[in-house]
């Protein structure tokens, strides 16, 4: 067998997706520390940073094994575009959880002129 950390992504992720558990756990190895720190530089907190980088992971995981991953560049860049996508959709999911609505109650709150007191 080949020393599989001298191989490239490309091959490491055709081996993987033949059945190699190993060569995935040597370019998790490879590009781990890169991703964890963009995700982190991004988000700033590290228990949500570890969520994204295990949920990347997953993703890249399942994406090869479904045998949809498309070599259209390098693996790291593709790993790092899956976390971006990540957080995004955080991010995201953050604002619509902060957002108020008005729309489960009786009473207009936001635009009940008896509920104004004109000092504005």
């Amino acid at each position: 067998m080949q020393n599989l950390e001298k191989l490239a992504d490309d091959v490491l992720v055709a081996y993987y997706s033949e059945g190699n558990n190993n060569a995935f756990d040597v370019l998790l190895t490879r590009h781990q520390a890169k991703v964890y720190n963009y995700i982190l530089q991004m988000v700033k907190d590290r228990n949500l940073a570890d969520d994204i980088f295990q949920e990347t992971f997953v993703k890249a995981i399942t994406t090869i094994k479904q045998g949809r991953y498309a070599e259209a560049g390098k693996f790291s860049a593709w790993v790092c575009r899956i976390a971006r996508n990540l957080i995004i959709d955080n991010f995201r999911q953050e604002r619509c959880e902060n957002t108020i609505s008005n729309d489960e109650v009786e009473i207009d709150l936001f635009n009940n002129i008896k509920l104004c007191d004109g000092t504005i």
